[in-house]
């Protein structure tokens, strides 16, 4: 594929026997000249809204029909579903794409370049930075991003009260390794009102608060780059974390996860919780306490936040891509997120919508500049921004489930190991010699 690195082709027969099985669930409305189908994942809710921006889109395109074809939750199964439709050539004109399967779809050529559509809406609304670096490949897009914020802190503001904890300014982890203790019932505080502390965040935004970091290039990796003291001192901080029995047992709240623990939040259960805007919808029940959100703790090296990221592509075997791109454009534009904003999952990416009233308007929370911040250049990262992924989030995750549930084992070992491992995926990933 023309302006996109060679380095990691992903053959198309990977997974292929799971897709061919999904097939007799993946079929297609029959096509018509002037109706596209789109398709999208989602609660109940988010259903509502993606419906409201079609109905707005074919308001002002009346000569245009956009049929919905919704997947509910979890994201696997959508994932699963539109890879099964790639290879079976029955996908949908405009698909949803999360940041995971981006470049990996790409890669296979399924997705349509955008790039006359986003640096349209970005000449006239400056995009993000943070944003652009995330999903610009040699300065094409093939998907038009519409979220890409990173995680932040939200707290209990009447959990700290209780442990007469004062919030700092600048919230770091050597601060809550301080005051952990103070905030969880199960370690011994009979004054703290939440069981634990908090849950442990994704480990690579401790790694890189600590200045660590998984590959010398996150772009086009040429080698592995963690077995560092930098990333000892992290793994070293998590497990003195646990070890004070104030934060969430890997058992109890699997680690590097945020899936079905943000009930612990919603619920009093901690008093610290690490995750982004998406998980607001469900916070607005809360009645028992104030909540609000400040940045991610820092490290010795400052603080990064892991970025999430939804994006609108066109499947390049569309036959109305022309249709699509249109629909693309609007849901991307201004117009079209102001439809979205008001279910508070998105954090608008232009910066005049991020800072602007339409947005800061929506609270709780209250500080929701933080959540705009993480776009920033520098603000944010993630496992990788090539065909991989996935491969390199599991390899990452479970090392460091083992760095912390076995603290008899030297974090230098199992970061030695961790290195050897993902070197040998970059020498399975590389393409053959001509």
């Amino acid at each position: 594929m023309a302006g996109f690195p060679s380095l990691f082709p992903r053959p198309l027969l990977a997974g292929l026997l799971p897709a061919v099985l999904l097939l007799t669930a993946c079929t297609r409305p029959e096509d018509k000249e002037n109706t596209i189908t789109y398709s999208f994942w989602g609660s109940i809710e988010q259903q509502k809204t993606e419906q409201a921006v079609i109905h707005a889109f074919e308001a002002a395109n009346p000569d245009v029909r956009v049929i919905a074809q919704p997947i509910p939750p979890p994201i696997q199964r959508y994932n699963d579903k539109l890879q099964a439709m790639f290879v079976g050539q029955v996908a949908p004109d405009v698909v949803m794409i999360e940041v995971s399967r981006y470049d990996e779809w790409l890669a296979r050529g399924v997705l349509e370049d955008v790039t006359a559509e986003v640096e349209d809406l970005s000449n006239r609304y400056e995009l993000m930075p943070g944003v652009r670096r995330a999903f610009a490949r040699d300065g094409r897009f093939f998907a038009s991003p519409v979220n890409a914020h990173g995680y932040v802190t939200h707290f209990n503001a009447e959990a700290l009260a209780a442990a007469g904890v004062m919030l700092p300014d600048d919230l770091s982890w050597a601060w809550l390794e301080e005051v952990a203790p103070r905030l969880s019932r199960r370690a011994g505080a009979t004054s703290a009102v939440t069981d634990y502390a908090f849950q442990l965040p994704y480990p690579t935004m401790m790694l890189w608060a600590f200045g660590g970091a998984l590959f010398d290039d996150l772009f086009h990796p040429t080698r592995a780059t963690v077995a560092t003291p930098e990333a000892a001192a992290a793994v070293r901080c998590m497990r003195r974390l646990l070890a004070t029995g104030a934060v969430l047992p890997p058992d109890i709240g699997s680690l590097a996860s945020d899936v079905g623990t943000y009930q612990l939040f919603r619920d009093g259960r901690v008093a610290f919780f690490f995750n982004g805007r998406w998980s607001t919808p469900d916070f607005l029940r809360i009645r028992d306490f104030h909540w609000d959100v400040r940045p991610l703790p820092r490290g010795p090296a400052g603080r990064v936040s892991q970025h999430g990221g939804t994006l609108l592509g066109v499947w390049s075997g569309s036959r109305h891509k022309a249709l699509a791109k249109r629909f693309v454009r609007f849901y991307s534009s201004p117009e079209g997120l102001a439809i979205v904003l008001p279910g508070r999952r998105y954090v608008p990416v232009y910066r005049r919508l991020a800072y602007g009233p339409e947005f800061l308007a929506l609270t709780p929370p209250q500080a929701l500049t933080v959540f705009s911040d993480t776009m920033e250049a520098g603000a944010a990262l993630n496992y990788l921004y090539a065909p991989g992924y996935g491969e390199v989030k599991r390899i990452f995750d479970e090392a460091m489930e083992k760095a912390i549930l076995r603290p008899d084992i030297p974090a230098e070992a199992i970061l030695s190991a961790l290195e050897q491992k993902l070197n040998r995926w970059l020498q399975r990933s590389q393409p053959p010699a001509a």
